[in-house]
């Protein structure tokens, strides 16, 4: 009977856990080992129902209840292992749903824990009687009428224990009975962690209070921790102080001696214009500048006698001198209509018959003589990935061309104003100088450039882009 201090939520709990009263003694002998002998069809018929189950609470409730018949159990208990490493009743039969704060689940735990602690090795059935492994002051160890009871726990492949089974009823339990159970819970074991794997089951031994306290005092001092601002940008090889070759004068193009990317020596010519026009500019130039001279000496002679002569040689002298520069002018486009190497180097230019027989304007840009011992980066940092520079800044780039090392720069200089790329993206133009005596990368190389700021919190390293993006799209 249950004791008249416990309260009438107990005793309902006590009426749906225990749904079967004692049998009569005459009755109850019937319940012996030799009466729970089970056919193989029943079994079978067990095992296709437990690995039909869809879910967890499904498996629970078919393994409570169908074990209950195959061994002639009174009640069977399903506890499981909780975070704390002690075990919590899951599923009772015959009952929908389990209640862990009650005490008659929390005395069921206090026995499969107690178990546990003395049997920690057992790997096989463990047959008792109460009140052994229970309290014995509890009302439940004297209350309780299914007093002969098997423990069987289940075990994940890597043999650690992870939930148990606990059978009990009024009779004492036979050999038979105890294998039974024992192949059914391998069973049940199998296909509970089928359906979740044992990852998902497998206990972890919980963090204990001063390693929590450690572990946020590290997340805290790491968070603080400086770290480099860095942002990633492309990056292309460019000549440093290339000699632009453009075009002197307007014309067309007649021929270029180099071919491109080829070697050139400073004297060499490596272009050449039109000449028709210029030349005949700079004969016509010629003769009128004769006829301009031989009108300044006649008018030089007559002014001896001459009045009005002598009035007119100033302007034929000035008239002399117009012709003479505007020979000098033409000779000098004409001399004009040949480009020279001003240096040493490289030619570098696009394909030589986009240019032959194009018209060019003067001051048009055709191509450059570059030194390829002189080199420098030019990154295009995207503006949404900008990040604030000072003098100091360095950048480190990996090259396509040799993606196992990393070449070191030194800024120089930033635009000031963000403008498109060959992409139409805003981006601003970032120059960055090799070290002294370090091997130059060939030019026109590209790559991706790791450009490094200031130091700052970690935890403003780790959020930048996430606020970023809220404020942009909440406005806040």
């Amino acid at each position: 009977m249950v004791d008249d201090k416990r309260s009438t939520n107990d005793a309902l709990e006590r009426d749906a856990v225990v749904h079967e009263r004692p049998l009569p003694v005459g009755v109850a002998s019937e319940h012996s080992s030799t009466v729970s002998k089970v056919g193989a069809v029943q079994l079978l018929a067990v095992e296709s129902k437990v690995r039909a189950a869809k879910d967890e609470v499904e498996l629970l409730h078919l393994i409570a209840n169908e074990s209950r018949k195959l061994v002639s159990a009174r009640q069977v208990i399903i506890l499981r292992r909780g975070r704390r490493g002690l075990f919590e009743v899951s599923c009772v039969s015959s009952v929908a749903m389990v209640e862990r704060d009650t005490p008659f689940a929390r005395w069921v735990s206090a026995i499969a824990n107690e178990i546990v602690d003395n049997n920690n090795g057992n790997e096989t059935s463990l047959v008792f009687d109460l009140p052994a492994f229970a309290d014995p002051e509890a009302p439940e160890t004297t209350d309780y009428p299914f007093a002969h009871m098997v423990w069987h726990p289940l075990r994940l492949v890597s043999g650690q224990l992870f939930a148990g089974i606990l059978f009990t009823r009024e009779e004492p339990w036979s050999d038979q009975d105890v294998k039974i159970i024992a192949r059914e819970c391998d069973v049940f074991s199998d296909r509970w962690q089928a359906l979740y794997g044992h990852k998902a089951l497998k206990w972890r031994r919980p963090i204990s209070r001063p390693m929590r306290f450690i572990i946020w005092f590290l997340a805290l001092a790491a968070s603080v921790f400086p770290v480099p601002l860095t942002a990633l940008a492309p990056v292309e090889i460019i000549a440093k102080s290339p000699q632009r070759v453009t075009a002197p004068i307007d014309g067309i193009i007649k021929e270029i001696l180099v071919e491109p990317n080829a070697s050139v020596k400073q004297g060499d010519v490596i272009l050449r214009f039109d000449e028709t026009t210029a030349r005949n500019q700079t004969q016509v130039a010629e003769q009128e500048l004769l006829l301009a001279k031989a009108h300044l000496m006649r008018t030089s002679q007559a002014a001896f006698s001459n009045e009005k002569a002598r009035h007119d040689l100033g302007a034929a002298q000035a008239a002399y001198e117009l012709k003479k520069a505007e020979r000098d002018f033409s000779a000098e486009l004409l001399a004009k209509s040949q480009i020279v190497a001003q240096r040493t180097g490289v030619l570098v230019y696009e394909n030589k018959d986009r240019w032959i027989g194009k018209p060019v304007k003067t001051g048009e840009r055709i191509m450059e003589i570059v030194d390829p011992n002189l080199a420098m980066a030019r990154i295009d940092l995207p503006v949404a990935d900008a990040i604030v520079l000072d003098k100091s800044a360095s950048a480190k780039l990996f090259l396509d061309a040799n993606p196992l090392s990393s070449l070191r720069a030194t800024l120089v200089s930033e635009s000031y104003q963000a403008e498109p790329n060959a992409t139409q993206q805003l981006v601003y133009r970032v120059l960055a100088d090799f070290d002294a005596g370090k091997e130059m990368p060939r030019i026109g190389s590209r790559g991706t450039a790791q450009i490094r700021g200031a130091y700052i919190p970690l935890a403003y390293y780790l959020l930048r882009r996430p606020l970023s993006a809220l404020r942009q799209r909440f406005g806040i």
